[in-house]
């Protein structure tokens, strides 16, 4: 039986992937029934994990309402959003080293990073989740930030910098603003009016 490389263009989870398959082709079948019978096109969504140093705000319900609305926007997207409690830093360099062990890449939100325009995060964003396996995390540190040794490690793995915006924001609206943001890109990717 002779072996073809197939290359098809499947859209599972609303996002375009090539899906390159290895083996047997039966010229009898369709194309749509190679990619139903090929393992290699399951589609699992898209997992964000964003870690952050401190706890829920009870006293400000509504962000949590707020982050929860974006979260529940992105299902159908299937784009899930998790976001990870961290009591302090060393807390969170712990999840981030495990994170890298796992070859996730990591963005994290510093004022010093680098500056998107909301069409060029989305190209990021996209191109971060391929690299990752449909998986990334971003952190976002405390009061006084990100620790230094997770924003310039002395050795390892050369972190993703990037600035939200040229203002100071408290880290529970910085998650806001970040929901917000994956939210619209993910709406710029499918082309919807959401972003003018």
């Amino acid at each position: 039986m002779k072996y073809r490389k197939l290359l098809l263009l499947a859209t599972c989870c609303s996002v375009p992937r090539e899906v390159i398959s290895f083996g047997p082709i039966d010229p009898v079948l369709s194309a749509r029934q190679r990619v139903a019978s090929s393992s290699t096109t399951r589609c699992m969504g898209l997992k964000t994990t964003i870690r952050i140093v401190g706890r829920k705000s009870g006293s400000e319900s509504w962000l949590e309402d707020a982050c929860s609305m974006y979260e529940t926007r992105l299902k159908p997207a299937n784009i899930d959003v998790q976001t990870e409690w961290h009591k302090n830093d060393q807390s969170l360099t712990k999840g981030v080293q495990s994170d890298y062990v796992r070859n996730v890449p990591v963005v994290m939100l510093d004022p010093r990073g680098k500056r998107f325009t909301s069409e060029q995060f989305t190209d990021d964003f996209y191109k971060w989740m391929e690299i990752g396996g449909s998986r990334m995390v971003f952190c976002i540190g405390g009061a006084e930030g990100l620790p230094a040794d997770l924003r310039a490690p002395l050795s390892g793995p050369k972190p993703i910098l990037v600035s939200l915006s040229n203002l100071t924001f408290t880290h529970q609206l910085a998650r806001l603003v970040l929901i917000e943001q994956i939210y619209r890109a993910s709406e710029i990717r499918k082309g919807t009016g959401y972003h003018k």
